[in-house]
């Protein structure tokens, strides 16, 4: 015996589709919460996506931020490695801290714009930054490590060991502050 589907059975199905698809809406609008960055990348438009597959601009931003940073601490260990005295030491670096200041600052307006202009591209510069910074001020420490030794160890000068150690790291902060 064949049972026909009546209208109240097309009736349920209908609205169990209408369910399925509201929740499916829902869910995509919302991003799902279960999304990879690799899936979320790849539900983005087609600029966006190729902006980020070729490194945009945020992650441009990024390395020009990490860059001037190493920049900075390669112009410190110049001075500080020669282990000169403090005195001559302090004025040097206090002079070149202030000449990154500025740079540092321009950097900024840099950073503050893109995160106000394009959210997806401020995202991919912090997250560049969240994945590479740890490697950059790791590298400073082992470029300053003789330095740092010298000055903290055979010397015990904190002050001076605040200067090589802190100080660039002030700077990136200029750089990367909301």
């Amino acid at each position: 015996m064949r049972k026909s589907f009546g209208t109240a059975s097309w009736l349920i199905v209908a609205v169990a589709l209408l369910v399925i698809m509201l929740g499916a809406v829902v869910l995509s609008a919302c991003g799902g919460g279960d999304d990879t960055p690799a899936t979320t990348a790849a539900a983005g438009s087609s600029a966006t996506t190729a902006a980020a597959g070729a490194g945009g601009q945020g992650e441009a931003l990024a390395k020009e931020i990490l860059a001037t940073f190493d920049e900075l601490v390669g112009k410190v260990a110049a001075l500080a490695n020669g282990k000169p005295a403090p005195a001559t030491l302090k004025p040097q670096l206090e002079e070149l801290y202030v000449s990154y200041e500025p740079i540092m600052a321009a950097l900024n307006v840099k950073y503050l714009a893109l995160r106000e202009s394009d959210v997806a591209q401020s995202g991919e510069c912090n997250s560049y930054l969240g994945t590479n910074r740890g490697k950059h001020v790791l590298d400073k420490d082992n470029t300053l490590t003789e330095a740092l030794k010298y000055y903290n160890f055979e010397l015990g000068d904190q002050e001076m060991v605040k200067l090589l150690s802190d100080k660039p790291i002030d700077l990136l902060n200029i750089a990367v502050k909301y």
